[in-house]
């Protein structure tokens, strides 16, 4: 789930093709089992000259997630400095930290079991950072994306796919879409989300089903944003 909903962060990244986003704040509205609920998302980007900060907050009585990413961006290329991650769901809490030292080429993740030192010579990302180079592909108009990401004290290869488009109502209109779909192999599990081209790729839905009892949508609600000036 957590890195499910790390997912909203595809929003923020910039190409050569579309210009690099400079401040945005998004409300999403939640639907959990079929159900709308009170629960929302929130997710503010905000940059200064080649660095990003992004927050994104999910508040519902079941689950209470937040994340916080810090990183540096050029030409599409992203390189952490720090991530955190804590999740509050039915009284039980899961916290991560990342610290990315870009001159050792090495990652500190402090997690539940203590702390664990790993390697990031293949360029890995934390879990809202390749988000960002994910757009720059989509923009580019890939159909299959792979990325290192630093998950659970591990490095993992994570893929998504292009599958199809979809018209998707949104609470700021109605959007011809591109669905991406994680590739989890043969796992029941599924994740998607919808990105709009004309809102300069921006996510405008997202959706999660960890098993028969839970399943998550989140749509747009609110947004505005700004580019970034040439």
């Amino acid at each position: 789930m957590k890195k499910s909903l790390a997912i909203l962060a595809v929003l923020a990244a910039g190409t050569a093709h579309g210009a690099d986003i400079n401040r945005l704040n998004a409300e999403f509205s939640v639907n959990l089992n079929g159900d709308q609920t009170r629960g929302i998302n929130t997710l503010v980007i905000e940059r200064n000259k080649d660095q990003y900060h992004v927050n994104f907050s999910l508040s519902h009585w079941l689950l209470d997630v937040e994340q916080k990413a810090s990183f540096s961006w050029q030409d599409c290329n992203a390189r952490p400095d720090t991530f955190n991650y804590r999740a509050k769901a039915v009284g039980v809490t899961r916290e991560e930290r990342l610290v990315f030292d870009k001159q050792t080429h090495m990652v500190l993740s402090q997690g539940k079991d203590g702390n664990k030192l790993l390697s990031t010579e293949a360029g890995a990302l934390d879990p809202v950072s390749f988000f960002f180079e994910a757009r720059c592909d989509l923009i580019a108009g890939k159909k299959s994306l792979t990325y290192p990401v630093v998950r659970d004290e591990e490095i993992k290869w994570t893929k998504f796919n292009v599958v199809g488009e979809e018209v998707i109502e949104t609470g700021i209109g109605t959007f011809n879409t591109l669905v991406v779909e994680r590739d989890r192999g043969d796992s029941k599990r599924k994740t998607r989300f919808w990105v709009a081209p004309e809102l300069d790729y921006l996510l405008v839905q997202i959706s999660h089903e960890e098993n028969r009892q839970l399943a998550v949508t989140a749509t747009l609600n609110k947004m505005t944003y700004s580019l970034v000036q040439d």
